[in-house]
């Protein structure tokens, strides 16, 4: 089985001690929703798109799920017994798992979506469901004892605000029971787009790695940016997820638009280039909940209704991340930091990173940019058409910029810079630069 861990600079993961990029499919209901005979097709489907890990919540998500299968516990006198349901959910669930590794994904396994825990914006939903500190130790005990063969990523917490201390305290309880029981396991935490984790969490020893979720909603597009430059001015260095950029298909602003394929990439573009270059979550509305054709949904009212999980496994936005996959690992920009200087104000949402002697550059709509490189530096420039999945010619020249990004304080008004020409084709399009050390 691959197992994880982190590489020597701390940004970015090694699998089996191979710096490798970690895409995971969003399939948080796989051990309620598909068949036998459903899963075993995901799987050979996903695998030969160059996905290698899995999202999986080990509770239902109830408040955000599709209708039908099995439960793992049942609400008894208003008590939630963890003991009570169906008898053959936890065989299933480890089957699903077995055959996962066997096709070489890494599960990503949610311990607690909020709903389980007190103090969440979720438990105010589902009061019922919500485990008190004795059940929630012996939860996370016996899941991780019995996953613990499959080399799990373990998520502590599942669409948190994290901004709650009875909620933190939860969640810091579980996460030490992890540290306690798979003690080298790879430990992260899932919270919505409005949160940020307090800095002695995020700097302590109850994570690994950063998932953060810019979510589907406002400022989609630029909060996998935002969210990175958090993570990256705390004093700990550590890998960054994204674990949730929008999900191609799912509806958002009350029902006036569903989210394209287009800004799906863009979203995760934005997140790879600014920092957040250890890997990515991937998901289609209809997959992450197994949809079925006429069934019902608990958040239509929020998300639109699910297409059902067959279609939703054709959408293309799977192969484009995949296609990112391939550049990042190919390009060797798994330790991307962003580079906030390098680009010439404009208005379009460009966002520029480094590594090493590399710059990326992603365009999310085909304009020119204007960088602070000495042009001399340059030896070589790649141009990603990304909506095609091809490489392009890029075109660049040497122009007279507002001072050089490595330039002093008394750099000339004319210092040299760098033009990179505006694509020719509409869609967005990641520039990668060669400079001399």
């Amino acid at each position: 089985m691959p197992r994880w861990s982190l590489a020597p600079s701390r940004r970015s993961l090694l699998r089996d001690a191979a710096p490798t990029f970690l895409l995971a499919d969003t399939t948080w209901a796989a051990f309620i929703g598909p068949t036998d005979e459903e899963w075993s097709d995901y799987l050979a489907l996903r695998r030969r798109q160059g996905f290698n890990g899995l999202l999986i919540s080990v509770l239902p998500i109830e408040h955000d799920r599709s209708e039908g299968g099995l439960s793992p516990y049942r609400v008894i006198d208003g008590r939630l017994d963890l003991s009570a349901g169906d008898e053959e959910y936890w065989p299933r669930a480890e089957r699903r798992l077995a055959e996962a590794v066997e096709h070489g994904f890494t599960p990503m396994l949610v311990l607690l979506w909020n709903n389980f825990v007190p103090g969440t914006w979720g438990a105010g939903l589902t009061p019922d469901l919500v485990l008190d500190a004795d059940q929630t130790v012996e939860h996370v005990r016996s899941t991780v004892e019995r996953f613990a063969r499959f080399d799990p990523i373990w998520i502590v917490s599942g669409d948190d605000d994290l901004n709650d201390e009875t909620a933190l305290a939860r969640y810091s309880l579980a996460a030490e029971t992890v540290r306690t029981h798979a003690p080298d396991a790879l430990v992260t935490w899932h919270s919505t787009p409005t949160a940020r984790m307090p800095q002695a969490l995020a700097d302590g020893p109850l994570l690994d790695l950063h998932g953060l979720q810019p979510g589907h909603n406002d400022d989609w597009d630029t909060l996998p940016r935002d969210l990175v430059r958090y993570y990256d001015d705390l004093a700990v260095e550590r890998p960054t997820i994204n674990l949730e950029p929008c999900y191609e298909g799912l509806g958002r602003f009350a029902g006036r638009a569903r989210h394209s394929q287009a800004d799906v990439r863009r979203a995760s573009w934005t997140g790879i280039v600014a920092g957040a270059a250890a890997g990515l979550g991937y998901g289609a509305h209809g997959v992450w909940s197994w949809h079925r054709r006429g069934s019902a949904f608990t958040a239509e009212a929020v998300h639109g209704l699910p297409f059902p999980f067959s279609a939703a496994l054709a959408f293309p936005g799977a192969d484009d991340v995949a296609f990112l996959r391939r550049v990042v690992e190919a390009e060797q920009m798994l330790d991307l930091r962003e580079d906030r200087e390098v680009l010439v104000a404009e208005a379009s949402g460009a966002v520029a990173g480094r590594t090493g002697a590399t710059l990326a550059v992603y365009a999310p709509t085909a304009f020119p940019l204007t960088l602070r490189v000495d042009p001399a530096a340059v030896s070589e420039v790649r141009l990603y058409d990304l909506a095609g999945r091809r490489i392009d010619a890029a075109d660049w020249s040497a122009v007279a910029v507002e001072g050089a990004a490595d330039a002093g304080a008394d750099a000339a008004v004319s210092a040299r810079g760098v033009r990179l020409e505006q694509p020719e084709f509409p869609g967005d399009a990641l520039f990668v630069l060669r400079l001399a050390e």
